[in-house]
C-alpha cells in the first residue's frame, strides 16, 4: 500500500522532546471515536484535544499545527494508550498505515508472552467474570494486578500509588479516583442523572454522591509533604551545619550510614575521608560523585560498592517500634468510603493496625514495615523518617521525662498545670518531695496574698482557696449597688413625672 508519509529509520529530537514530556504529563482519556479517534485532556488544562491514527497522524493542539510533528498527545496514546515501546519504530513515525495500525490495536509489537495481559483492546481483568457483591446487582471488586492500568490516565496503578474505586455493578474493574471525578465531569450529568457510567464497560459506576463522598475522603490521604518542590530533601539535616531540610543538591557519604551534606558544606571538603553520592531531586537515584584523585581502577572497584551500600540505609527496628500505630476500630474514619492503604491501595478494615509516618501518611503496618526495612523514606514523597541526630535528641528528652517519673519527683509548675485557675495564683507544697520546708512558705506567691488568701486547709494540701470567695462577694456587692442605683433612678424618675403633672394642670387652668 501507498505511504503518504516518508519512512523515518531514527528519532528527531523534536519527537524524542515530545515523547518525554508525554510520559511525564498526566493527560486523561475522555472519549473514543472508534479505535483511533481519541479526545484528550491534560491536567491542568480545560481545553480538550482530539487525537486521530492513521497516514499522517493528526492533532488539534497548536504544537501540531505549527510543527507538523508527532505532539505529546499522539506520543501519549501511542506510548500509553497501545503500549508501544518508545524506542521502536512505529512510535516516532509521522503515520502508520492500515496494516501498521491493526498490529499497534492487536499488539503485535509485543513479544507474545506479554501480548494478552497488555492488550490494549481488552480491559483490565475482563478475562474473568464479575463475581456477584454482597448488594443487590453488585459486583465484588476484581484483585489488582501489577499491569493493571487506570483506564483513563493509562498510568499502572500500584506504580502510580493513587486512590482508587471499581466499578459496582459492571466489571468491577479498578479506576483512579481523581480520574473518575474528571470523567464525570465531562458527563455533564444532568439532575436527574444520579449515576455515573464506567468507562470501560458503560454500566452504572456507582451513584454520583457516592463518588463525591470517595472524592472527599480520598483528598484527607494527601499531605503537605506531596505538594514540596522536589528538589527539597525533606527530612535530611546536614551532618555539619545542621540545616533542614537540605535544599537543591544533596550529598551522602557512601561508606558511613545515615551522613547527608549540603552542597555548601560538600564543596568546603567536610567530609574528605569518603566518597560521596549524589541526587538534585528527593525521589532521585544517587550517583556517585567523580573522585579524580583517585586512580581509575580503585575509583571502579569502589563505585559498585558504594552504590550498594547507599541503597542500603534503612530504619532500625527500634524506631520502627516507636513510630505511632493505631488499630481500627468501630466508628474509625479509616472506615470511611475512599480511605485506603496508598501502598497495596486497598481499604482499611477492623483489627488492621496502622501506621503514621513522620510525613503524616498512613499506611497498613504489614505494608509500610516491609518497605521501612529496605529504605529509609516514606514510598510517596520521599520523607527521610530516620536521623540519628534528631532521634537521639528526643531519646534524651524521653529518657529524661522517663527518670523524672520513675523517681517520683515533679516539678511544682506540672503538679498545678491542671489546678490553675486564670487570675489566682496558686500555692502548693510538697511535703512528701521536700519535708523540710517551712509550713508558711509559698511558691510563687506574694506574701500579702497568702496572708489574705490563703486558709488552714491549704497549709493542710487540700487545695481550696478563699479568693474564690472573695469574688463571688464582690460580684454580689457589686450587683447589690447596682441594683439600688438602678432603683433610686426609677425614683426620681416617677417624682420629676408627678411634678410635670402637676404643672401641666396648673398651665391649663
Amino acid at each position: 500500500m501507498f505511504k503518504k508519509t516518508s519512512w523515518r529509520n531514527t528519532v528527531s529530537d523534536a519527537v524524542s522532546s515530545h515523547q518525554d514530556q508525554a510520559l511525564n504529563t498526566t493527560i486523561f482519556l475522555l472519549k473514543s471515536f472508534g479505535p483511533t479517534g481519541f479526545l484528550l485532556r491534560e491536567e491542568g488544562d480545560a481545553r480538550p484535544y482530539k487525537v486521530c491514527l492513521g497516514d499522517p497522524h493528526t492533532c488539534t493542539c497548536a504544537v501540531f499545527t505549527k510543527e507538523q510533528e508527532p505532539c505529546k498527545h499522539i506520543c501519549w496514546v501511542l506510548l500509553r494508550k497501545f503500549r508501544i515501546p518508545r524506542e521502536h519504530e512505529y512510535s516516532f513515525q509521522h503515520g502508520l498505515v492500515e496494516r501498521q495500525i491493526s498490529e499497534v490495536l492487536h499488539g503485535l509489537h509485543q513479544p507474545k508472552a506479554h501480548r494478552m495481559e497488555n492488550d490494549p483492546t481488552a480491559a483490565p481483568g475482563t478475562s474473568s467474570r464479575a463475581v456477584p457483591g454482597p448488594e443487590p446487582g453488585s459486583v465484588c471488586r476484581k484483585p489488582m494486578e501489577a499491569q493493571d492500568v487506570c483506564p483513563i490516565c493509562q498510568e499502572e496503578l500500584l506504580e502510580r500509588k493513587l486512590p482508587v474505586s471499581y466499578c459496582r455493578f459492571g466489571c468491577g474493574n479498578n479506576v483512579h479516583i481523581s480520574c473518575m471525578k474528571v470523567w464525570a465531569d465531562h458527563q455533564r450529568l444532568r439532575g436527574h442523572e444520579e449515576t455515573v457510567k464506567c468507562p470501560l464497560c458503560r454500566e452504572d459506576f456507582s451513584s454520583v454522591k457516592f463518588l463525591q463522598e470517595q472524592v472527599k475522603n480520598a483528598a484527607k490521604l494527601f499531605t503537605a509533604a506531596e505538594r514540596e518542590k522536589p528538589h527539597r530533601h525533606l527530612g535530611v539535616f546536614c551532618h555539619v551545619c545542621q540545616i533542614c531540610p537540605i535544599t537543591g543538591k544533596c550529598f551522602k557519604c557512601t561508606v558511613c550510614s545515615f551522613l547527608y551534606l549540603c552542597e555548601d558544606c560538600s564543596k568546603r571538603g567536610c567530609h574528605p575521608q569518603h566518597p560521596l553520592a549524589s541526587r538534585t531531586k528527593r525521589r532521585d537515584e544517587w550517583h556517585l560523585v567523580d573522585q579524580r584523585d583517585e586512580p581509575k581502577g580503585d575509583a571502579s572497584q569502589s563505585t559498585n560498592d558504594s552504590i550498594l551500600h547507599v541503597a542500603s540505609d534503612h530504619v532500625p527496628e527500634n524506631v520502627l517500634g516507636c513510630l505511632p500505630t493505631v488499630q481500627v476500630r468501630s466508628g474509625s474514619r479509616f472506615l470511611d468510603e475512599g480511605q485506603q492503604c496508598r501502598i497495596c491501595l486497598q481499604s482499611f478494615t477492623l483489627g488492621q493496625r496502622v501506621r503514621t509516618l513522620p510525613c503524616h501518611h498512613k499506611f497498613h503496618a504489614d505494608c509500610v514495615d516491609e518497605i521501612l526495612r529496605k529504605s529509609n523514606s516514606c514510598p510517596l514523597d520521599g520523607f527521610v523518617i530516620y536521623n540519628p541526630l534528631t532521634w537521639r535528641a528526643s531519646e534524651k528528652k524521653s529518657s529524661q521525662k522517663s527518670s523524672c517519673s520513675s523517681s517520683g519527683f515533679t516539678k511544682p509548675e506540672d503538679d498545678l498545670k491542671d489546678l490553675f485557675v486564670p487570675g489566682v495564683a496558686l500555692l502548693h507544697r510538697n511535703a512528701s518531695s521536700a519535708p523540710s520546708r517551712d509550713p508558711s512558705e509559698t511558691i510563687d506567691l506574694p506574701h500579702k496574698l497568702s496572708d489574705q488568701f490563703v486558709d488552714s486547709s491549704v497549709q493542710k494540701g487540700k487545695g481550696v482557696f478563699a479568693s474564690q470567695d472573695k469574688t463571688e462577694k464582690l460580684k454580689s456587692e457589686k450587683l447589690k449597688s447596682e441594683k439600688l442605683k438602678t432603683e433610686k433612678l426609677k425614683s426620681e424618675l416617677k417624682m420629676t413625672g408627678v411634678l410635670m403633672s402637676s404643672y401641666h394642670r396648673k398651665t391649663d387652668i
